[in-house]
């Protein structure tokens, strides 16, 4: 199983290196776009006026989320971003407004401080490397969405969304007992809701 998804990782991730800087620039603007609405429609089928939610920051070729968080904050929603502690655990997610400085974690991720208020988020929005069309995943191999989403979904309704590009979408994503399934996928072209 573990050749298996290193495979489909480096292949998956291969393709998403290959993104030109103007599709990923137009691919952070609809993604910024499908977000919104998405997060508007989920938190009024919840009744949440205010929804927390929780977006990654980008590293490396992952789609770029900044306009996402830029448009969240904008419509007054709540938003949060994952700090990591140590693989295979559970994320803590830390409020963050535009602006806000951000230092570098213990795996030289951008997070926020400390100081800064730790809320459970209602919706997550998750990178990847791979994902498919009934809801899975493939992360980087740390497990840490995973874990995070075992511990808070008996806590509260949590709404996972992967982003990704679609040139990430694979036929079949590998799973183990572990893996958490997302609620939706977000790419470029479309949101998708597993079947």
């Amino acid at each position: 199983m573990t050749d298996v998804k290193t495979e489909l990782r480096r292949h998956s991730l291969a393709r998403r290196d290959l993104v030109s800087h103007d599709e990923a620039h137009a691919a952070a603007e609809a993604i910024a776009r499908g977000g919104v609405a998405l997060v508007a429609e989920l938190a009024e089928k919840a009744g949440l006026e205010a929804p927390v939610v929780s977006v990654y920051w980008p590293i490396r070729s992952e789609l770029n989320t900044r306009p996402l968080i830029d448009a969240l904050a904008a419509r007054g929603y709540r938003v949060v971003l994952p700090v990591m502690h140590k693989i295979k655990h559970p994320l803590v997610f830390r409020d963050f407004t535009p602006g806000d400085d951000l230092v570098k974690g213990p795996y030289g991720l951008s997070e926020p401080a400390d100081d800064k208020t730790a809320r459970d988020p209602d919706i997550i929005f998750s990178p990847l490397a791979a994902f498919d069309r009934k809801g899975y995943r493939l992360g980087y191999g740390g497990g840490i969405y995973d874990a995070t989403l075992a511990e808070l979904r008996p806590k509260k309704r949590v709404t996972a969304i992967g982003v990704a590009y679609s040139c990430q979408e694979a036929d079949h994503v590998p799973t183990e007992p572990h893996d958490q399934r997302l609620d939706f996928l977000l790419t470029e072209r479309e949101t998708i809701i597993p079947a």
